[in-house]
């Protein structure tokens, strides 16, 4: 049996159950665990697996083209779906951290005059404790656009074993890869106003992929539980239990020590979610497929008239000033923050977390333009034309065409739509259409103008979605006096945040006092040092483990980022999302609201140096 833990965003506990689960179904049975979270992998730091191996995952790539064979023909830069390739009247470059390896450039050149290297996607590892066999693997800093490469390398284990699939958070592509092979999939929310709207996300993605997931509700003595409870009951789905929210569970985790092995209340509703799980019955494999309905938390950004308008595509002679608000990980209070400088600034905000966004839950915008965003391209097969030749099959990197009673299709899950396939087809049977992935919106807010977007479930989040967002947060700001744009980036260190972050003045990183906290900063920081971007750090619940916030003082220390502020464990950041406000406007005089003024302070000083 495979267990895919999951959720639609990240802080939510998802990790902490997987990890709790697996320690309770290894009292009795030799358990897998498989750690997909390649961008911000932590089940290893509460596990604590020993004979720890490792190994390199590298990836075939063009580093450029051979001056002696290269004629600039162009035709490798312009088969080349990832623009990894620029070809001018002079010379030609290659940009090998862009390069997928689909193989349609090396099928055009007639001069053969392509070098080919390998570059170092990830790194895999494989670990043991007790009964539990783990496995993780961690995507090197400025990879874009691997993550999904590294999962599908890190699930070819066995599968001898009960097996716990850690879910990266989301609903992108890379969670759909996951999950799409799991027997039981288990949604981790909590009862706020981020959990909940974010829960109705991974259950339309789940809808969508024909699985009927089962929930599990962490923090429950937070936000509105009963609203919860309702809307799960009216959507059928069963709560396997509900975990307490409990100051105690969250010094624990600070400290890398699983809750169930010190907490005696804590197991038992562990081990009543494992028997639920086994007591149910197998799902059909080939149920219809039902058509996916959007939340109805989603309507907020339709217009009123459902009329679309084109922005300016005019690009501004100067740009604002960017400062990206990230985290290596979901739940440090982000957007929170991000939320309350916009307010300050009263300038634009741009939300750059497309696969999870929830920056409108504090601002309720007024939708002023939207338009489709039309991301990518796939691939279909004709099978009228279609002379199964299986050339397709052999050149896809990706898996994605087979063969099944003499007939090929092409699983769109799974294309990259690269368009080597094209190139090799005999009959002229593949035909290329444009994707609908997402929507992208301007709107006004209460403290300014907003650029976000809604990443469609189970979509590629490549990246080119938030440089839309960006694009427009850019091109709509005035640039009369020195203005600033407020970023709210994406979770993790893969292409969105590198998108959200690439380019921009400074990169703010919020960050916690646990042991995940200070391993997902120290996987951020990589990142901005790889792109050359100032970094600050802010210390969100501080207090929670002074030694693990002194660990953190000493790593900016050493790798040249400045503590910009450190903020207390602080029940009111949650009573403010209820109710649709940021933390300035629901406490304006408090210490929590002076010290985050004093901290935008120092943000906007790091800038102008």
């Amino acid at each position: 049996m495979k267990i895919a833990i999951t959720s639609g965003k990240g802080g939510v506990g998802k990790t902490l159950v997987a990890t709790c689960l697996a320690g309770v179904l290894a009292e009795s049975e030799n358990v897998r665990y498989i750690d997909c979270d390649v961008e911000a992998p932590n089940s290893h730091l509460f596990l604590k697996p020993d004979k720890i191996q490792s190994e390199e995952q590298t990836l075939p790539c063009i580093e450029g083209m051979d001056p002696k064979k290269c004629t600039l023909c162009g035709l490798c830069a312009k088969v080349c779906y990832f623009n990894a390739i620029v070809a001018g009247k002079k010379n030609a470059m290659a940009f090998p951290e862009l390069c997928r390896w689909c193989g349609a450039c090396q099928i055009v050149c007639p001069h053969d005059a392509l070098i080919v290297n390998k570059r170092t996607i990830g790194t895999v590892y494989h670990g043991q404790v007790g009964k539990i066999d783990l496995h993780w693997a961690t995507l090197q800093a400025g990879a874009g656009g691997m993550t999904v490469r590294l999962i599908e390398q890190i699930k070819q284990c066995p599968n001898d074993k009960l097996t716990i699939l850690d879910s990266p958070p989301g609903t992108s592509c890379a969670v759909v890869h996951t999950i799409q092979d799991a027997d039981i999939v288990v949604l981790v929310a909590d009862p706020t106003r981020f959990g909940q709207h974010d829960l109705k996300l991974s259950v339309h993605l789940c809808h969508s992929m024909n699985i009927e997931p089962l929930v599990l509700v962490n923090r429950s003595g937070i936000g509105d539980l009963e609203a919860l409870r309702r809307w799960c009951a009216s959507e059928k789905l069963p709560i396997l239990t509900e975990i307490p929210d409990d100051r105690q569970i969250a010094e624990l985790y600070s400290k890398g020590l699983l809750p169930i092995e010190h907490l005696d209340y804590l197991r038992p509703l562990f081990s009543q979610a494992a028997r639920k799980i086994a007591a149910l019955p197998e799902q059909p494999k080939n149920k219809k497929i039902r058509k996916p309905i959007l939340p109805k938390t989603q309507t907020i950004f339709l217009n009123s008239d459902n009329s679309l308008k084109i922005t300016d595509e005019k690009t501004p002679s100067t740009n604002p000033i960017e400062i990206t608000i990230v985290s290596g990980k979901g739940g440090t209070g982000k957007t929170s923050l991000a939320a309350c400088f916009a307010q300050l600034e009263k300038t634009v905000v741009a939300d750059c977390d497309v696969d999870a966004a929830d920056m409108h839950l504090l601002f309720e915008p007024k939708v002023l333009e939207s338009q489709e965003f039309i991301g990518g391209r796939v691939m279909s097969i004709d099978p009228r034309q279609c002379s199964v030749c299986g050339n397709c099959i052999d050149i896809c990197q990706w898996d994605a065409i087979s063969r099944t009673n003499n007939t090929v299709t092409i699983n769109e899950d799974n294309c990259e739509g690269c368009g080597a396939c094209v190139l090799v087809c005999l009959t002229k049977a593949i035909k290329t259409k444009q994707t609908h992935d997402g929507k992208w919106y301007w709107s006004a807010t209460r403290h300014g103008h907003m650029s976000h977007a809604v990443l469609e479930p189970g979509k590629e989040n490549s990246g080119k979605l938030v440089t839309l967002v960006r694009k427009n947060a850019a091109q709509k700001t005035d640039l009369s006096k020195d203005a600033v744009v407020v970023l709210d980036g994406s979770p993790g260190t893969g292409c969105p945040v590198i998108a959200s972050v690439g380019g921009a003045k400074a990169a703010v990183i919020v960050t916690e006092p646990t042991v995940s906290g200070l391993h997902d900063l120290i996987r951020i920081l990589e990142l901005t040092e790889h792109f050359k971007i100032p970094a600050g750090v802010i210390i969100n619940k501080a207090d929670i483990n002074p030694q693990v916030s002194e660990d953190i003082k000493k790593l900016a220390q050493n790798r040249h980022a400045v503590i910009l502020g450190q903020l207390p464990y602080d029940p009111v950041f949650v009573q403010a999302q209820q109710e649709a406000k940021t933390i300035l406007e629901y406490e304006p005089n408090s210490e929590l609201s002076k010290k985050t003024k004093d901290i935008w302070k120092k943000i906007k000083l790091m800038c102008l140096q």
